[in-house]
């Protein structure tokens, strides 16, 4: 069977994005997964050919409109719109089945606004682009594995943005995606609570009562292996000792400060519910570091085989 050909946009090219790709694809072991082709701008063709006299990569190199030359650490219009760009094209190759699956560098959602591209993220532009109502996102370092129920909102919105179907939701894709890409028979999965010790019986927040509860219990009733509300903390402390399979976390950092804490190196981000596999690595675009080549390209490596894996 050949090995899939994986898209890898650069990300906001005057982040770290170019430079944990390049990195990246210098790793041998990547080539015995997969076959990869580079989404980006000329400022890479360089390094890449490079490495394409020792490996199997391709470059597909995409002309912005307006400035092509980016400094590093500079978010702008500009790098939003090209890292836009990096995105449709790499989404037609697989539409035009040219790609088995994708890898994202990191975007810059500021400069993503600055292009006028309002979007809060890959996530919901993906979700877009494949007409994909039913979506959510992912993290996971090896055997620690959390879906998020809300993602990119600002913590003061996350109560009123909860209810019992945006849970069953989640929970939904991500038994889903489980039994089909890990080849769980029943994943066993953690639902945690949004306030401190699960709420404290209602003294500290309602929506666990409210909310939380009522979604575990129709998951239960719908045959899904489903625990919760469960406090956030002790949650985490179960899954890393082989509890669960997954946990369901509220918001954004119930899910990234534990991961980050646990296996920053290791961390992948992947979309369930789209027509194709798509993943990232768990860190930003980094402008603080960029151009210093400092960054660290594990991260990407391991989004790279990991949306190999899950491709073949």
């Amino acid at each position: 069977m050949p090995l899939p050909i994986v898209a890898i946009t650069a990300g906001d090219p005057a982040g770290i994005g170019p430079e944990v790709t390049i990195k990246a694809l210098k790793e041998p072991s990547v080539y015995k997964l997969c076959r990869p082709v580079v989404v980006g701008s000329a400022g890479m063709g360089l390094a890449l050919r490079a490495i394409s006299r020792r490996f199997p990569v391709q470059f597909v190199e995409v002309l912005p409109q307006g400035k092509t030359k980016f400094v590093p650490g500079i978010e702008s219009a500009g790098t939003g719109a090209a890292s836009f760009e990096y995105i449709l094209t790499a989404v037609g190759l697989i539409k035009s089945k040219r790609a088995r699956a994708l890898v994202t560098a990191p975007i810059s959602k500021a400069a993503f606004h600055m292009a006028g591209k309002k979007y809060s993220g890959h996530t919901e532009l993906l979700a877009e682009l494949t007409k994909t109502k039913n979506y959510a996102m992912m993290m996971a370092a090896q055997n620690l594995r959390a879906v998020m129920v809300t993602r990119h909102l600002p913590v003061s919105d996350v109560p009123s943005s909860l209810n019992a179907d945006n849970i069953i939701r989640a929970c939904l894709l991500a038994d889903d995606f489980l039994k089909k890409y890990f080849r769980f028979r029943k994943p066993r999965l953690g639902v945690c609570a949004l306030n401190p010790h699960a709420g404290e019986g209602g003294h500290l927040g309602g929506e666990e009562n409210i909310i939380i509860l009522p979604a575990v219990k129709r998951l239960v009733k719908r045959g899904l292996s489903a625990q919760g509300p469960l406090p956030n903390d002790s949650a985490w402390l179960k899954m890393k000792n082989g509890l669960f399979d997954l946990l369901v976390c509220m918001y954004h950092d119930q899910v990234m400060t534990p991961l980050k804490c646990l296996a920053a190196e290791k961390i992948v981000n992947i979309t369930l519910g789209l027509p194709f596999v798509r993943t990232s690595p768990g860190h930003g675009t980094a402008f603080d570091i960029a151009g210093r080549n400092i960054a660290d390209e594990s991260s990407m490596i391991e989004a790279i085989k990991t949306a190999a894996l899950l491709a073949r």
